[in-house]
């Protein structure tokens, strides 16, 4: 495993002890025991689901000059793309392509990124991917800046409905035998990857290294757009899934941990 800072090789121990203490309490139904605890039972969570660009990778991408070379001012840039007809949807797409393209060029890992996929991998719970990048960036991604097994499934832009539509999560879900309720959804996109969980009736982590927020009760995050919860890094959501969910490995089939191609 790589080298992790003093902080997170304890909570490495803890949370792996914690693992090995869920096994044991658990039926075979997946529900805990009761215990002497009076504290209410954490949410089983038993897989995680990470977006891409601004979230495993630090913000890189300009979506403002995105929209002006593909000549769209306001909606959803993908959906509005797709209504078009075909030459004028084909030359937007090339646009989008030249902004992605450029960007992998400046692309660096998240702080807290590895750090916290060794977590996951240690208590043996899946992580897997959805973003609205391609595939090529994806692949970039994993053989350049990513160095722990890659994520799987990874969905991208080829892969539709689109988030938010929530079917990415429930592909995921069913793909690794739990719930969609029993995901979370780690982004720094409220209308794509708080919605999508959301949808989903997933948990939702919001990553706000910006500060654009003021907190759960900001307005600007009323109704599909509200997370469960805000951090404000990576190190944060892995001391939220340390603290205030039980993490648990799922029960997928063999194929998924041998790297099937979940694409379609």
């Amino acid at each position: 495993m790589l080298a992790l800072g003093s902080h997170f090789q304890r909570t490495a121990a803890v949370l792996l002890r914690r693992s090995v203490a869920t096994n044991a309490t658990m039926s075979h139904t997946g529900s805990v025991n009761a215990t002497s605890n009076s504290n209410p039972p954490l949410r089983v969570i038993r897989g995680v689901v990470f977006d891409m660009d601004g979230t495993l990778t630090v913000p890189c991408i300009d979506f403002a000059e995105m929209r002006r070379r593909a000549g769209v001012t306001e909606g959803d840039i993908l959906t509005v793309i797709d209504a078009w007809p075909a030459e004028r949807r084909a030359k937007a797409y090339a646009a989008i392509a030249e902004i992605e393209a450029e960007a992998l060029q400046n692309m660096k890992i998240m702080p807290g990124a590895v750090v916290l996929c060794s977590l996951l991998d240690a208590s043996h719970v899946p992580r897997a991917l959805v973003t609205r990048n391609v595939s090529s960036s994806v692949d970039f991604f994993h053989r350049t800046h990513f160095d722990l097994p890659p994520f799987f499934p990874a969905l991208s832009r080829e892969w539709t409905p689109y988030k938010p539509d929530p079917g990415s999560l429930l592909h995921i879900a069913e793909h690794w035998g739990v719930k969609g309720t029993e995901l979370v959804m780690i982004g720094d996109s409220a209308k794509d990857d708080v919605v999508c969980a959301n949808r989903a009736g997933a948990v939702s982590i919001l990553l706000d290294i910006d500060n654009t927020y003021t907190g759960l009760e900001d307005p600007k995050l009323a109704g599909e757009l509200k997370p469960t919860f805000i951090v404000s890094s990576l190190n944060e959501a892995a001391e939220v899934l340390h603290t205030k969910v039980q993490l648990s490995p799922a029960r997928y089939p063999e194929a998924a941990a041998a790297g099937e191609d979940a694409s379609h």
